[in-house]
C-alpha cells in the first residue's frame, strides 16, 4: 500500500506543478510564430485576403458587413506592408515595449503574453492578439483620451 501511495503521489505532484508553472518558451514564442506567419501571408499579394481572413483570423458571429470591414482593414495593413521590407520588421511582445507605450494600453483581462506588436523602423505598424494558432484581433483602438484596447471580432 505504501509503495502504491508513493507512486501515486510521484505521478500527481509533477502534474499539479506543471499546471501552475509558467508557460514554456515554446508556448510563449508560439504567439510570435503565429504573428509572423500572419504578416508574411498578408504581405503575399498572391494570397487573397478572404483566404487569410478565413484561415488565420477568429471571427465569432460573422456576417457579410463584418467580413467586408475586416477585409478592408487587412487591405490597409497589406498596403502598409507593401512599402516595408518584411525581414526588417520587428515583432515585440507586450513586456518588451517601453513603459510609455504600455501605460496607454488596457489589456482588459486579455493575456498580455499573447499580444504581439509589429514595428517598422520603430513605428508601430499593427498590434495583434493571438489566441491558439490564430489571430483574435489585429485592431488596437483608442477613443479620445481613453486607453487603447484590442477589438475582437
Amino acid at each position: 500500500m505504501g509503495k502504491h501511495l508513493l507512486l501515486l503521489i510521484s505521478i500527481i505532484i509533477p502534474y499539479f506543478a506543471s499546471a501552475q508553472a509558467p508557460k514554456s518558451s515554446a508556448q510563449l514564442t508560439n504567439s510570435l510564430t503565429v504573428a509572423k506567419h500572419f504578416i508574411q501571408d498578408l504581405a503575399d499579394l498572391d494570397l487573397a485576403l478572404d483566404i487569410v481572413l478565413s484561415e488565420q483570423v477568429i471571427v465569432k458571429n460573422p456576417d457579410q458587413e463584418l467580413y467586408d470591414y475586416l477585409e478592408a482593414s487587412l487591405q490597409e495593413i497589406r498596403l502598409n506592408l507593401s512599402t516595408k521590407k518584411i525581414e526588417e520588421l520587428q515583432f515585440k511582445k507586450y513586456h518588451e515595449l517601453p513603459q510609455k507605450e504600455v501605460r496607454d494600453i488596457d489589456p482588459e483581462g486579455l493575456n498580455v503574453e499573447q499580444m504581439v506588436f509589429v514595428y517598422s523602423k520603430n513605428r508601430l505598424l499593427t498590434a495583434l492578439y493571438v489566441e491558439g494558432n490564430k489571430i483574435r484581433s489585429f485592431t488596437l483602438v483608442s477613443k479620445g483620451n481613453e486607453m487603447a484596447h484590442f477589438v475582437t471580432y
